[in-house]
């Protein structure tokens, strides 16, 4: 084989060796640097609308402790929830069921509170899991939706990608 072809082999495999050790130093990096998660104290008091690997969700801070509320009705469903800040809790947009900061249940249809992503708070960054959803708390004693005043929809939190068809959300950005 010409000389001039064995540099060239030996500069291309150089060069995807190097290419590999950049992306994963980058991939250790991000991780490590705290890309899956929110640092607690950048995080506003009180119920945050926001996006961790393209899964929506509510961040809840209340001083140093933070936690992940999946935004959509229990067991599974994709009736979206919102944040209704005037009236302090969560409501579901096609049922009313309403539930309180804390994601547990108030009022309405719903089976039980608001489920949450798994999360952690380590060195003061709250790292949350959007693969591994912990069920929201037990029911308590039915109530009706209507035992609250509706959630005032033109104020109303969704995260981002959440907010439904036809509500007068503004998409936050």
């Amino acid at each position: 084989m010409p000389q001039g072809w064995a540099q060239r082999i030996v500069f291309t495999a150089a060069a995807l060796v190097l290419a590999a050790l950049a992306a994963l130093a980058g991939l250790l990096v991000a991780r490590s640097a705290g890309a899956r998660g929110y640092p607690v104290s950048q995080l506003k008091e009180g119920v945050n609308a926001a996006n961790l690997q393209i899964t929506p969700m509510f961040v809840v801070r209340d001083g140093s402790f933070a936690f992940a509320i999946r935004p959509f009705t229990p067991g599974g469903g994709t009736d979206p929830v919102a944040w209704c800040p005037k009236q302090g809790f969560f409501e579901a947009w096609s049922t009313g069921a309403k539930f309180g900061v804390d994601g547990a249940y108030i009022a309405g249809p719903a089976s039980r509170g608001l489920d949450r992503y798994a999360s952690t708070i380590v060195n003061g960054v709250l790292t949350v899991d959007p693969t591994k959803v912990d069920p929201g708390p037990p029911r308590g004693p039915a109530a009706p939706a209507t035992k609250l005043p509706s959630c005032d929809w033109s104020t109303a939190l969704f995260p981002p990608g959440v907010v439904p068809e036809g509500s007068p959300t503004p998409q936050p950005g």
